[in-house]
């Protein structure tokens, strides 16, 4: 059961870290586009940059959140 459950934490973590590298990728391609297309306001970029570091934010939460939970599911399993 050991290597079953030591298979299940890696897969997770390594589904984790490509979750993780997503969601930077994508805030990345973001910024680009935007600074590639110019602003109107230095205000307006401000907002905007503000409003993808909330939203990446709460993606890498959610995703570390359920690693996180997982793990302590598969060593309750574990130790019960």
């Amino acid at each position: 059961m050991f290597p079953i459950l030591m298979a299940v934490i890696i897969l997770v973590s390594i589904i984790a870290l490509v979750g993780t590298l997503y969601v930077g990728r994508n805030v990345n391609q973001t910024i680009a586009k935007y600074e590639s297309e110019g602003y109107s306001s230095a205000e307006e970029a401000a907002s905007l940059q503000d409003h993808g570091k909330k939203t990446s934010f709460r993606l890498l939460a959610i995703i570390y959140g359920v690693t996180f939970l997982i793990a302590i599911i598969l060593t309750a399993i574990f130790i019960f």
